[in-house]
């Protein structure tokens, strides 16, 4: 899973149609940049073959060129100079690896939630754990698997109370099979399989109040006290609402920790069906 903790999105909504438009165009800027810059080192290291040349066929006699100590001059300020272009192409190069890395993560987390929302036709706890595992392959396989030995396996994940104050629709913990089975049954493997991606979590909030910031906060203090708990790595956040303000869309965009790899927010205006 991502490690978000230095994750920038600053400056691009990660909301908009035209996202990859916008990231394709950057990209091509960059490129260009990078090779306009390839074109000037290029020119650089061919004056400084050529110089070498020229001064291999002055000590053999050949020619005589310039004096030997202005020569050696010229050529240190243009090792110098080649130099200085690459140390400022690789400042250029891990900019860009960054700005990859964060593109990659916004394309994967919009690509999770929109598929994750079109596997929701109704606001169902069993219907957001089924659109989870059908459309993240991770977990989808071991979790079918575990489920297809028994229906009432699906339990394990729902409705999960943790503590007073910390409750989730949907709870995806590998540990939590094995401590079923003691991690001796071959759901153990399974299990492990879960705990490779990281602990999926889920929260469907359908009354008729918009979710606004301090009902996201409230979600992710939950999510970060579970995994303070179990001393695990969140993989997935997901908080689906009727209604969400865009203040609190624009708080989840920008939140990062490294204990949540994906904080996922959807707008799904729907009716809550009761289990």
């Amino acid at each position: 899973m991502k490690d978000a903790t230095h994750i920038d999105t600053s400056g691009l909504n990660s909301f908009s149609p035209t996202l990859i438009t916008i990231y394709s165009q950057r990209a091509v800027s960059t490129i260009r940049s990078i090779e306009r810059i390839l074109y000037l080192l290029l020119s650089v290291l061919m004056v400084f073959a050529v110089l070498v040349f020229i001064d291999t066929a002055a000590v053999k006699g050949y020619i005589k060129f310039i004096p030997e100590d202005e020569y050696d001059y010229i050529l240190s300020l243009i090792a110098f100079a080649a130099i200085g272009i690459i140390i400022f192409m690789l400042r250029i190069i891990l900019k860009t690896r960054k700005k990859l890395d964060n593109w990659a993560y916004t394309f994967e987390k919009n690509s999770i939630g929109s598929l994750i929302s079109m596997g929701l036709p109704d606001l169902d706890k069993k219907t957001l754990f089924f659109s989870i595992i059908e459309n993240i392959e991770e977990i989808g396989e071991p979790i079918k698997k575990y489920i297809s030995k028994s229906k009432d396996n699906i339990e394990l994940f729902l409705d999960q109370t943790v503590s007073d104050t910390t409750k989730f629709d949907i709870l995806i913990d590998g540990d939590k099979i094995k401590s079923i089975d003691d991690g001796i049954s071959d759901n153990a493997p399974i299990a492990d399989k879960l705990n490779e991606y990281g602990i999926v979590v889920g929260k469907i909030i359908a009354d008729s109040s918009a979710v606004d910031t301090n009902k996201i906060k409230l979600f992710i203090r939950s999510t970060l006290d579970y995994s303070k708990f179990t001393n695990k790595y969140i993989g997935l956040a997901l908080l689906v609402g009727t209604e969400i303000t865009n203040e609190a869309m624009e708080y989840a965009r920008n939140f990062s920790s490294k204990s949540i790899g994906y904080l996922i927010v959807i707008e799904k205006p729907g009716i809550m069906n009761s289990l």
